[in-house]
């Protein structure tokens, strides 16, 4: 019988709905937690890569009837209680482990074991290299990226954001953030794109073929412009699937540049301003448990059907 293995984190709460959904459907899984690392025994053996997890469950990922599903493996995640380790220990066992799992894809992707979600996808797809092949597909941002201030012509009320990973340290994250460019500090590697700071928020989960758009009610302006600041605090904006004349041309487009980079999978960011619809980015491995209907998880079972399809080998 086919077996999916999963690797990710404990605190993956897509990852517990799919769990429900396999049991349900009585599909054999395999779940690798990399913050509870410790509590399982990994190892390759120069062969072939094994796993036994906590409670003794053991699952072999050289046999044909395993695929993988990437979800959230992040080596950052790993956990070092009580154990006394240098800092400089600590990140080389991350180093360690990343190079692991990056061994375990390798050698699973020729069989085309590896599933829906691409390993990686983002060194492959770098935000920038997206905004540039977005302009085939999507109406995109002005955007500009240096060291020194920007065009003359270009501000001064921009939008400053990370390029990859937004956290600061250990406590903060890097919003999204409408500013005066003039006030930046110079010279810093700084992203801004043009201040579209009305509309609306909209975003898309693209599974193998199928567009699922959805809208935020969340007001934005200059002082706020990024949703994500409302999580988990009282009165959230919600999210709607979007209704619009354009969405089956918007849906269209999505098809087409999801094809063009050959992802099965992906979360689509846009703004939305009347009858124009501005491409951000898109995560190929973004979440969407918040968007699902919690009764009858739609979406986290278009994700399951998905991942066990041979349609979605993935093969970069």
């Amino acid at each position: 019988m086919t077996s999916l293995l999963i690797l990710t984190n404990s605190a993956d709460g897509t990852c517990d709905a799919l769990a429900r959904i396999l049991n349900d459907n009585g599909q054999h899984f395999f779940r690798w937690n990399i913050d509870m690392w410790s509590q399982y025994t990994i190892g390759f053996d120069g062969d072939a890569f094994h796993f036994v997890d906590p409670v003794g469950r053991f699952l072999d990922a050289a046999a044909e009837d395993v695929l993988l599903l990437w979800r959230k493996p992040f080596t950052a995640l790993m956990t070092f209680d009580d154990m006394p380790l240098a800092d400089g220990d600590r990140e080389q066992a991350r180093s360690q482990m990343g190079q692991w799992l990056y061994a375990l894809v390798a050698t699973m992707k020729p069989s085309g074991r590896v599933r829906l979600i691409e390993p990686y996808a983002d060194r492959r797809l770098p935000k920038l290299h997206q905004l540039r092949e977005a302009r085939t597909f999507f109406t995109v941002p002005r955007s500009h990226f240096g060291v020194q201030a920007g065009p003359a012509d270009f501000g001064p009320t921009v939008v400053i954001k990370p390029l990859g990973d937004p956290s600061v340290g250990s406590d903060n994250i890097f919003y999204t953030s409408c500013v005066d460019d003039r006030q930046l500090i110079r010279p810093y590697p700084w992203f801004m794109q043009e201040a579209l700071v009305n509309g609306r928020d909209v975003t898309c989960v693209y599974i193998h073929g199928c567009c699922h758009f959805y809208e935020c009610g969340f007001a934005r302006n200059e002082q706020a412009i990024d949703w994500r600041m409302e999580i988990n605090t009282e009165g959230q904006s919600s999210w709607n699937m979007l209704k619009h004349p354009r969405l089956s041309d918007w849906q269209d487009a999505v098809n087409r540049y999801m094809k063009h980079f050959g992802l099965h999978y992906g979360r689509l960011d846009f703004i939305l301003q009347g009858d124009t619809l501005y491409f951000l980015e898109c995560n190929s491995n973004g979440q969407f448990g918040w968007l699902d209907d919690v009764t009858t998880l739609k979406l986290h079972r278009e994700f399951v059907t998905a991942a066990l399809d041979p349609a979605t080998i993935v093969r970069f």
